[in-house]
């Protein structure tokens, strides 16, 4: 122990070639955060290694490293890097690499049990040489996240209330990537929070705003906008301790004293998973001046300027921010935004309509902005809303699905089917289904060999093949894998 110790003392004391201020091991940027000795785990989930890119080999400062792992293709799953002696080491949420935000192309070390989200702020203390550092801009939840004042921390797992084990209700989830602070931000953006109990961020990549039974994001006295509905009731006493999940308390909740007046620090950069109903009575701000003008002022009249998320000075009344005493939601533009939203003009105010309609009314885009939709693209979606379980292609997909087509969109029927109906192929395919007149397994029909084709087609046909069901070109083939022990009644109808 005493030669470990010596030797992180050693370690930290390095000089590496810096253009500014440097942290304890020299680095000098900022899309990184120093965690502790040892390699990176995950907060939630597994505490195994990240899956890795490849390598850098070598004597390298922790610049070099850092510069190293924003030189690939893709960072959005990039959560962080290690740094040895002689390695550097550049760590991805499982199910992403260096190539690609969906696939591990290019991933030269797979985790066994398939490391996600965010990486714990603590590591595993393995291997003091190894120094674990966070990719900042990945987000995500972990014990220390939440840097705002209106959430308090509970614990790994869900949040539950006294003498339960139910989950609470949640509203439509905000995916990842987000931060704590844009969790909360997301939360808080509902029309009505009255009835919010706890936000929640799952290793599965979703921020998850909690409300109490019998009231939703968009009325405190109904259940609007609820996407996952259960009786769970009263205030959060602590979790059910799943390794999957963070939960934190709303210290707002059940009329305790009236949030601050100034607004979450960040705003969600995503769009809601699932599509919340209209408000029609949404909550603004309760707090109002408590005294008037001590005197006159002493000039005219002048236009006030903020800094916006770009450091642009722009005149106020020429932005837009979110208008929460609209029914149907909005944007305004012109002043009189609350103060809450002045002060902290990078979060709420916008330099266009667009933008203002996207960060906050993403899920209902074109009601916002007044505007009927864009024609229709001719990719296919998955049709929820239906009686039957299909995919369309008449452009009326949902704005959540027409603001992130990468997981929505599809260019044909049969891929659309294939992702989000894949245990009812032919049901989602319909009509536009086609056979294939290949050979396959009837098991109900006592073992016989089928041809792939709609029943009264044809001779044979044993309906549409499902996708699980093995083809096979010729029947004496399918009976000889499928039904060797009694080829000659398979042969026949």
């Amino acid at each position: 122990m005493k030669f470990f110790a010596a030797l992180v003392a050693a370690l930290s004391a390095v000089p590496f070639a810096s253009g500014g201020a440097a942290d304890v091991n020299g680095y000098t940027g900022s899309e990184y955060t120093f965690v502790d000795f040892g390699y990176c785990i995950p907060e939630l989930g597994s505490n195994s290694h990240y899956n890795m890119a490849p390598p850098l080999e070598g004597q390298y400062s922790v610049d070099e490293c850092a510069a190293h792992c924003q030189s690939f293709n893709n960072i959005e799953g990039h959560v962080g890097f290690e740094i040895t002696l002689s390695q550097c080491y550049c760590r991805y949420t499982d199910g992403t690499g260096p190539e690609s935000a969906t696939t591990e192309e290019g991933i030269t070390y797979e985790s066994i049990t398939g490391s996600v989200g965010a990486i714990s702020a603590e590591t595993d203390g393995n291997n003091p040489i190894i120094k674990c550092y966070r990719h900042n801009a990945f987000g995500g939840a972990y014990m220390d996240a939440y840097t705002g004042s209106d959430f308090t921390l509970v614990g790994k797992g869900y949040c539950i209330p006294e003498g339960s084990t139910t989950h609470y209700s949640h509203a439509a989830t905000l995916p990842s990537p987000f931060t704590m602070d844009e969790c909360a931000a997301y939360c808080l953006g509902f029309p009505n929070t009255e009835g919010l109990v706890a936000m929640e961020a799952e290793a599965a990549g979703r921020c998850l705003c909690r409300y109490d039974d019998g009231t939703g994001p968009e009325k405190a006295t109904n259940e609007d906008g609820i996407l996952d509905n259960t009786d769970a009731s009263g205030p959060v006493a602590g979790t059910d301790g799943d390794t999957t999940a963070i939960c934190w308390t709303y210290n707002w909740a059940f009329g305790n004293t009236a949030p601050p007046t100034v607004g979450p620090s960040n705003s969600p950069s995503k769009t809601p998973t699932g599509s919340p109903t209209k408000s029609e009575s949404p909550t603004s701000p309760s707090t109002s001046p408590s005294k008037s003008p001590t005197g006159s002022p002493s000039q005219g009249p002048s236009t006030s300027v903020v800094a916006t998320a770009g450091g642009a000075a722009i005149p106020e009344d020429s932005l837009y921010y979110p208008d929460w005493s609209k029914s149907n939601g909005g944007c305004k533009t012109g002043g009189g935004q609350p103060t809450y939203m002045t002060l902290d003009a990078s979060t709420w105010m916008l330099t266009t309509l667009d933008q203002c309609c996207k960060r906050y009314f993403g899920w209902m885009l074109n009601e916002c902005k007044g505007t009927s939709g864009a024609a229709s693209s001719g990719l296919w979606f998955p049709d929820w809303e239906g009686l039957v379980d299909t995919c369309k292609n008449d452009g009326s997909e949902p704005e959540y699905m027409a603001l992130n087509p990468g997981s929505w969109m599809h260019s044909s029927k049969q891929g659309c089917c294939e992702v989000n109906f894949g245990w009812m192929l032919n049901e989602c395919l319909g009509s536009s289904a086609s056979s294939t007149d290949k050979w396959f397994m009837v098991y109900y029909d006592e073992f016989k060999c089928k041809k792939d084709c709609v029943v009264g087609t044809g001779p044979s046909c044993g309906g549409r093949a499902e996708s699980w069901d093995e083809l096979f070109d010729t029947r004496s083939a399918c009976c000889a894998e499928k039904a060797a022990w009694n080829p000659t009644d398979c042969l026949v109808d």
